[in-house]
Order: C-alpha cells, then structure tokens, then sequence
C-alpha cells in the first residue's frame, strides 16, 4: 500500500492534467486527507462543491480503478500517521520548537480550539440535543477509551440531577448486556474521536434501529454516522494526525450539562438536596468517612 509521501507523488504527477474542478479535489485530498478519509463520492463532491461524477473521474485519472479504491488508500495512509505513538511524537517536536515555556504552550493551543467552539456548533443544534436528551426515558451514555472520561463525568451529574442514566464504558460484548436495554423511548449520547470502533458502531447502528434519538459529540466522524444520528456537536480538537487533548469536548459537555440543569431547575435542585441528607443523615459528607455510632 501507499504511503503519504507516494501518493503526494501521484498527485504531482498528474496534476498537469487535471482540469479546475479535479486540481480542486487534489488541493483538498493533499492537506486534508484526514478529513477526505470518512467522506464517500457523494460527501466529498458536497464538501467541493463538485459533481460526484468529477469525483470519479478524477480517481481514474491519478491511477486508481475507481473512487474507493482511492478511498481505501487514504485509510492506510491514514491508520499509519495517526497511530498514538506518532500522533504523540509530533506534537512533542511542535512543542520543542520556539519559544515559550511547555504550559504556555499547551495553554495557548488549549485556548485557541476552544475559541472555534461557538463556530462549530450552532446555537439551535446544541439546543436541539439538549431537548433530544430530556425528552428521553433514560439517557443511554457512551463513551470508550479516554471517552470514557467524558461518559462518567455525564453519568454523575445527570444522575445527581435526577435522570435515569446508562453509562456504557464497557467494551466487546459486555457493552451489549446494556446496549440490549435500549427501546425507542430512550436517548443516546454517544462520544467517539478519532476512530470508527465496533463498540462505537454497534451503539449508533442499534439505536437508529430501534428508533431512539442518539447525539454525537465528535471531532471527524460526522460523515460516518450522520445518516443514523439526530445531532451531531463538533468537537474539533486540531488536526487529526497530532495528539489531542479532551478540554474542548469537556468544555461542550458542561454547557449541556448545566444546560439541562436550566431547562429542569426544580428536579435538579431537589435531587440534589435529596442527595445532601442522605450524606449528612449516614455521615458520608467526606468520602470514605462513616460517623461512629
């Protein structure tokens, strides 16, 4: 299979030959291939602004039998620069270069995707899902590897909120003794970065199949799945072949907590107090400590 630096020299290649509308696709492919990876025909020409026969042609005109072919090319390409050891690797050689102290740096960057947020999500798609979520029986919440971070953080507080919550951190077919639980009246919130895994696809595939609304919270999976979910919240966290941090989606997630915690203050509010006797009625105000008797 290709590597990155093969089919820049493909491209190059027959570049010369290409018409407008194909260098375009060249252009995009070269310095987006990490986005292009989990587009189809018919997503890449809407992304361009192209026909999805110019899509085609151009993948038979740079060499390939046809457009997934070229596709598949770019997911090799793909699995190999974006594996943690090198995603790791290049962030740490961007932060050796320059000046600045490590946490300035790191502070900065943090700082600047958190300021693409409000252009990347838009006011009434985030409301959309919050109202997804509340009108749910429970809310199943997925999350898997350093996702599961995210899944437990919505677990407590929506818990303590006083919804009835799922929290889906599992892998392999534990995931599936809860997944089983899932009916139409339920609401999916599903986290999933970087990577199409099984756990991620059989949460979303079954949801959509039973009829229950599921919300993604993702940085580029939205071509992937956006047939199958309702809303989907972009959490770009930079470019896809360097390391990645979680404080944008954790940013995210507050908002929709504390935004669910608007829309049913007086629940919130009671469960809450509820969950303050019982930890002053059994001494457990401090974790771990249990009053004598």
């Amino acid at each position: 299979m290709e590597e990155l630096n093969d089919f820049r020299r493909r491209i190059e290649k027959h570049f010369p030959q290409l018409t407008k509308s194909e260098q375009k696709i060249a252009a995009f492919l070269l310095s987006s291939y990490d986005q292009a990876v989990f587009l189809n025909a018919a997503d890449l020409a809407r992304e361009l602004g192209v026909s999805e026969a110019t899509i085609v042609r151009f993948a038979r005109t740079v060499g390939y039998e046809s457009f997934p072919q070229l596709r598949r090319a770019l997911q090799h390409i793909y699995r190999v620069k974006t594996t943690p050891a090198t995603r790791l690797q290049r962030k740490l050689a961007d932060l050796k270069s320059g000046e600045g102290h490590i946490l300035t740096k790191v502070a900065e960057m943090e700082l600047q995707f958190l300021s693409e947020v409000p252009r990347e999500i838009a006011p009434a798609d985030f409301d959309r899902a919050v109202k997804l979520l509340l009108k749910g029986r429970r809310v199943f919440v997925f999350g898997s590897g350093p996702s599961r971070i995210l899944a437990d953080l919505v677990n407590i507080r929506f818990t303590r909120f006083g919804l009835s919550v799922v929290c889906m951190t599992e892998s392999g077919r534990d995931l599936l003794d809860k997944l089983a639980l899932l009916t139409r009246d339920d609401a999916v919130l599903a986290m999933g970065f970087h990577r199409v895994t099984g756990e991620l696809v059989a949460t979303i595939d079954y949801a959509h199949r039973v009829g229950c609304k599921t919300v993604l919270l993702t940085d580029t999976l939205r071509a992937h799945f956006q047939d199958k979910v309702a809303v989907v919240l972009a959490a770009r966290r930079g470019p896809v072949s360097t390391f990645h941090s979680l404080t944008v989606p954790m940013v995210i997630l507050n908002a929709m907590i504390l935004a669910v915690a608007m829309e049913r203050s007086d629940e919130s509010l009671s469960s809450l107090k509820r969950m303050e006797e019982l930890r002053a009625e059994y001494g457990l105000d401090v974790i771990g400590k249990v009053n004598s008797q």
